[in-house]
């Protein structure tokens, strides 16, 4: 992490570094016209003050009106400078229009520098020879000294920081983690806000009506065992309903105790029906078709209806009866 805060600290210099550059450049720009052609010269430094562990970066322009083969320009030595030592070298040349459609062309050499100490550099004045093909005329464009000032170097990826900046660190990791912390917590009370919601929303007798339609499957090949999950999950559902041991009674012993918890008359019919035949399949081996099976799985869903809409109304059903 701290080697991480020292390059977005270098990168940030840099930019820093590169926007001081935009703003001093026009003032240092130096050359001159030639009287008989239409060739100017520029040349200036990419900043004014440079770290030691950076470079300095020096342009030669040369502009003119026409295309770029009116003008050879002679061959270019390496400037002399002071403080500073040569690293590369490279050059450009682009071609425009100005807004009357004339052509414009600009080649553009740049030296790359090194500095030797913390201190000023300089990068003496050159001349520039050239030849105007148009007219045949042989001239000299003539640059000035121009000085930089090299300061301490800018902090390396990996240098040691100070107590200040550990603190700052810590301080931000503190903040982020803080964040994270809280964005995690908010989503997780809302996520437990919807589930209890939702079960609160959702009734016992909603709940074994959807158990039922996603653990039962309608199967030929195994209805004895389709037969066994239906008792499994009506039995399930009276003992969470009224807190008894449903699959330990007898069929009778569980209509008996329904009844004294006002369940209505039919809906005992529709039990006793269920657990009879039930208990034929289970336990005597009575087959029965997949037809029959259906109404069996009909029986427990209306069981489970009832019992819901029965919930609904308050038991008003059972007081009529």
């Amino acid at each position: 992490m701290i080697r991480l805060f020292n390059l977005c600290l270098f990168i940030s210099a840099f930019i820093f570094s590169g926007i001081h550059t935009q703003s001093v450049q026009d003032s240092i720009i130096q050359g001159n016209i030639s009287e008989k052609s239409n060739i100017r010269l520029h040349t200036y430094i990419e900043s004014e003050s440079v770290p030691m562990n950076l470079e300095v970066v020096y342009h030669i322009e040369l502009k003119w009106s026409g295309e770029l083969s009116r003008y050879k320009i002679g061959e270019l030595k390496e400037p002399a400078a002071t403080n500073l030592t040569h690293r590369g070298s490279g050059s450009r040349n682009i071609v425009s229009t100005d807004k009357d459609g004339t052509p414009v062309s600009i080649k553009r050499i740049t030296y790359y520098f090194k500095p030797v100490e913390i201190g000023m550099a300089y990068i003496d004045g050159m001349t520039i020879k050239y030849v105007d093909s148009e007219t045949g005329y042989e001239g000299n464009l003539m640059s000035s000294r121009i000085g930089v000032k090299i300061v301490d170097p800018l902090p390396e990826p990996g240098d040691k920081f100070g107590i200040r900046e550990l603190m700052l660190i810590i301080i931000v990791l503190v903040i982020i983690g803080s964040i994270i912390f809280f964005i995690f917590r908010y989503r997780k009370q809302k996520e437990r806000q919807k589930k209890t919601v939702e079960e609160v929303m959702e009734t016992i007798e909603e709940k074994y009506i959807r158990l039922l339609k996603e653990t039962i499957q309608f199967n030929s090949q195994n209805i004895k065992e389709n037969i066994i999950d239906l008792s499994h999950l009506l039995t399930g559902y009276f003992s969470e309903k009224y807190d008894i041991l449903a699959a330990n009674l007898a069929t009778d012993d569980l209509i008996h105790l329904l009844s004294d918890k006002d369940v209505n008359e039919e809906t005992l019919s529709r039990i006793k029906n269920f657990f009879t035949q039930a208990n034929l399949v289970k336990f005597a081996g009575t087959v029965i078709s997949e037809s029959e099976f259906h109404v069996l799985y009909d029986i427990v869903e209306l069981i489970l209806e009832s019992q819901k809409e029965n919930k609904d109304t308050g038991g008003i059903e059972d007081t009529k009866k």
